[in-house]
């Protein structure tokens, strides 16, 4: 059951990500950011009520609002590396990274990785390198600020960090840590897109759109939380990481995006080392 529910949150998680990448493009992705966890607050708060729970604890909160800060920087950081280089390749470059990061966080707990998990630590590393050589097309916004690689690596450490902060609540906080991570998150992105942004209106056509990102996260955050609770983190949050699989699909489908020999490899690489670790 753990496979199960952290394959469907990385269903929903890329589908979350190519749209909201997708819309980045000709909207501020802070804004895009800030909207979508908006939407997603309205709908997890009920969730949270109609689902039991016994007790949540302060520890539990503060676990849940760390992992929301966590996930709403990384969505910032994530989307505007979206808007500076392929879709196809940001999304792998953070999944790895992401799904690294509660393997080394396995370690510091004491656990220790097979030569499975080993292999594809060794491979996610490569794949990484492989991205990042390769030349490949990007729209016209490359090249202004930060490049799109950097900003997905540093994405993808959020991403990880909050799979590690959402593992570390209890089953008995029922679906309070979904929505107590969304109120952080959505606090955090909001204060930051009126920081940067002259508020927070988009076009009529868009919001229909950002919606759909909204639902789509709440069911993979409430997925993943049944996945954590269900299962041992290293594999259900490196499976949740498989993301890149919907999201680069979408992007050649949609965007007609194709990869070069090497960002191909870089890309087939990065998936079977989140295969490789998710296995261990």
């Amino acid at each position: 059951m753990t496979a199960v529910l952290a394959i469907a949150s990385a269903l929903l998680v890329g589908g979350a990500d190519f749209i909201g990448g997708f819309l980045s493009r000709s909207l501020s992705p802070v804004r895009v950011a800030a909207l979508a966890q908006a939407i997603g607050l309205a709908l997890a708060i009920p969730t949270a009520l109609v689902v039991a729970a016994e007790r949540v604890t302060a520890a539990d909160a503060a676990w849940s609002a760390a992992s929301g800060v966590a996930v709403g920087l990384g969505l910032v950081l994530f989307y505007t590396a979206m808007t500076r280089g392929m879709i196809s390749l940001v999304a792998p470059v953070a999944a790895v990274t992401g799904a690294v990061v509660p393997v080394v966080y396995a370690l510091a707990s004491g656990e220790r990785p097979g030569a499975t998990a080993i292999v594809g630590i060794a491979l996610a590393v490569a794949a990484i390198a492989l991205v990042s050589l390769a030349p490949g097309d990007a729209p016209a916004a490359a090249g202004a600020g930060l490049g799109a690689l950097p900003l997905a690596f540093a994405a993808g450490l959020l991403f990880g960090l909050f799979y590690v902060c959402f593992a570390r609540v209890h089953e008995d906080a029922g679906m309070w840590p979904v929505a107590i991570s969304r109120v952080a998150s959505t606090t955090v992105v909001v204060a930051l897109a009126l920081a940067v942004t002259r508020g927070l209106s988009v076009s009529r056509d868009a919001v229909p759109r950002i919606a759909l990102i909204g639902v789509l996260e709440v069911g993979a955050a409430v997925t993943l939380l049944l996945a954590l609770q269900r299962g041992p983190v290293s594999v259900a949050s490196v499976l949740a990481s498989l993301y890149p699989v919907t999201t680069t699909f979408l992007a050649a489908l949609v965007l007609h995006e194709r990869l070069r020999g090497r960002q191909l490899a870089g890309v087939g690489l990065a998936l079977v080392a989140v295969a490789l670790i998710s296995s261990a």
